[in-house]
């Protein structure tokens, strides 16, 4: 009980904290702030402490803030189980994701050993991180529907869902690179620094980096690639392990769903306001 109570004062904190920079930033004058839209989602629906609702509140400031305003992003964070922290070229420091998150050219992304990541390119394609991986994204978006993104996985494993027609990406690791247009695949490297590709649908050309030995990748097949970047080898796999390894994502995925903490408010007069935080069991 000692424990939990102490967890919900953390919680109460934090809240309190993110309210008193909302005063700060209400009592800026006008041309210190280019721009501050916020949004807050209220519910009276129900009473408990849990519900199947959020709210958020996304301040935005003005484009001398930060030079990454006149950049395209390559993708954002449209979901993440914690730990997941994103770092950029020119920061030393590492900063936790945020939902929405725009990553640019050369933005690396971390993921904890808990930790999961749904990215989102701007044509719409998927990346599905899982726990304890590494990558560096780069590329271009060309336009909506058309994007260049190379993802240099350095640790880890990733599930790729191409979807631009007119998009290019590539995913690299220390031994491999694979190119593809409209297919999806898993990536992973192991703990010998050997590279796995997995099929799941269309086609994916895997090139060995040292020896420039070259094989196609689809669907229920397994291309390994050793850690030399040399030697290169095909397998069939069989359609539960396809199964099995899409199940192990989906079962991440579950975990990108927040709870909700309700906090009630009422003032002298008896007004009631409800302000819900959203939390994570890792937290």
């Amino acid at each position: 009980m000692r424990a939990k109570s102490g967890w919900l004062n953390n919680k109460i904190m934090e809240l309190f904290k993110k309210l008193c920079l909302l005063f700060v930033i209400a009592a800026l004058p006008v041309t210190s702030v280019a721009s501050i839209p916020f949004t807050v989602a209220f519910s009276d629906a129900g009473t408990g402490a849990v519900a199947g609702i959020s709210s958020a509140v996304t301040v935005s400031y003005g484009a001398g803030n930060s030079e990454k305003n006149d950049e395209r992003p390559l993708a954002i964070v449209r979901r993440f189980r914690p730990l997941v922290v994103v770092k950029q070229p020119s920061e030393a420091e590492w900063l936790e994701a945020k939902i929405t998150q725009p990553l640019f050219d050369k933005d690396t992304l971390r993921t904890g050993p808990d930790g999961y990541a749904l990215i989102q390119f701007m044509d719409n394609s998927l990346a599905r991180v899982r726990p304890n991986s590494l990558l560096v994204i780069r590329g271009e978006t060309r336009d909506r529907g058309s994007t260049f993104s190379r993802i240099t996985l350095e640790a880890g494993e990733l599930l790729l869902n191409v979807n631009g027609r007119q998009s290019n990406y590539e995913v690299q690791t220390r031994t491999a690179v694979a190119s593809v247009k409209g297919t999806t695949f898993n990536t992973k490297i192991e703990d010998d620094l050997t590279t796995v590709f997995t099929g799941f649908s269309g086609i994916v050309e895997i090139i060995a980096l040292n020896s420039g030995q070259t094989v196609n990748l689809t669907r229920r097949n397994r291309v390994r690639v050793d850690q030399r970047g040399e030697t290169v080898t095909l397998e069939s796999i069989s359609s539960s392990e396809l199964q099995n390894l899409q199940q192990q994502y989906d079962d991440l995925e579950e975990g990108t769903r927040p709870d909700i903490l309700r906090l009630r408010f009422m003032n002298r007069s008896g007004q009631v306001r409800e302000i819900d935080i959203r939390y994570f069991e890792t937290d």
